[in-house]
């Protein structure tokens, strides 16, 4: 299977959420391009989100689903408010030798997500691959 599962956006984009550690590393340096949106909890261990944007900017709809697959992907899950860090893809690094899954950025900006259950649930319901 891909190193992701996919779900989409209110505005039908496709957001991308890598399936552990490993396959975080393959999502974010293997399939995602430098100006894809990336992102992830500040902080906090949990998936790495990206949001494939065809040179095209992303609207604030689908940052707001993308934080809040980042949020409940991750050890931030119960909480009612979670950071989520984003920037483009081309400012994610890998530190030489890191454990699977760490990354380093430059930049980036905070979001600051409070979990909307209707929100969460339409997005859980939106997931487009195969093994369900």
């Amino acid at each position: 299977p891909p190193p992701y599962r996919e779900f989409r956006s209110a505005t039908g984009a496709a957001i991308l959420v890598g399936r552990g550690a490993d396959r975080n590393d393959e999502l974010t340096f293997k399939v995602a391009r430098g100006n894809d949106l990336w992102l992830h909890t500040r902080d906090v261990a949990g998936a790495h989100v990206v949001v494939p944007t065809s040179g095209k900017p992303v609207d604030g709809e689908t940052l707001l689903d993308a934080a809040t697959l980042a949020a409940h992907h991750s050890n931030a899950r119960g909480e009612a408010q979670v950071d989520v860090v984003y920037v483009a893809r081309k400012l994610v690094r890998k530190p030489p030798k890191s454990a699977p899954g760490t990354v380093t950025h430059s930049g980036g900006k905070t979001l600051r997500v409070r979990l909307e259950r209707e929100r969460l649930e339409r997005l859980l319901a939106s997931r487009v691959d195969e093994d369900r």
